[in-house]
């Protein structure tokens, strides 16, 4: 969480992973002044503007983050004013994992709300990883998967797009594998585990190269 903050610039952030059988919402990371004491907050997954993004599945920014309900009560010491942020939601196909949240201290533009939605995009095949049960570290996979990636970035020069389709592949052949492997290699178990049809996931076993036994 702090290496993701760091590439924004920004000083506060949290990943929010969601538990669909109980319908909630919990920050595992969290980093910052104001956010960093967060981690470990839950709530329902429908509440606050959290609950439009996870439906919607499009970031959203919002205005006073300390407001909301799963902020509130554990940030830290004493009154601070008003944290915008940049909230945007991790995705595995039609299966919805959680939130990536970065503060926003600069004036809102099209660009900055991109980029972290493009890095929730790479990040979401990693936490679908973890849900699996083969990793164990958030952090750990986060830092293998993606730090590596993120800091060979220019944001001010280089367009990212071959860099990013190449960590997303990389996950997604992670992600894949472990599927494979927990469901006996049964592609229907596995498409449904992944929260995707079989048509999609022959598709993605074909391009990506994925040996099957």
């Amino acid at each position: 969480m702090v290496f993701l903050s760091n590439t924004f610039d920004a000083k506060n952030g949290f990943l929010g992973l969601l538990d669909g059988k109980r319908g909630k919402l919990t920050i595992e990371e969290a980093a910052g002044p104001v956010l960093e004491r967060t981690r470990g907050n839950s709530c329902d997954a429908e509440d606050g503007t959290w609950g439009d993004v996870i439906r919607n599945g499009s970031p959203q920014v919002i205005a006073d983050v300390v407001a909301e309900a799963l902020v509130r009560g554990k940030e830290a010491a004493g009154p601070h004013p008003k944290l915008s942020c940049i909230c945007a939601p991790l995705r595995w196909g039609d299966m919805p994992l959680g939130i990536l949240l970065i503060d926003n201290p600069l004036p809102l533009s099209e660009e900055r709300l991109t980029h972290v939605q493009a890095v929730a995009t790479f990040i979401s095949p990693a936490v679908a990883v973890i849900r699996s049960g083969e990793e164990t570290s958030l952090n750990e996979i986060l830092k293998r998967k993606l730090e590596g990636a993120i800091e060979r970035m220019d944001l001010h020069t280089e367009s990212h797009g071959d860099l990013m389709t190449e960590v997303i592949s990389l996950v997604e052949k992670t992600l894949i594998r472990v599927a494979l492997k927990k469901a006996n290699y049964v592609q229907l178990t596995t498409a449904r585990f992944l929260g995707i049809n079989r048509n999609t996931l022959r598709k993605k076993i074909k391009e990506l190269g994925i040996s099957l036994p």
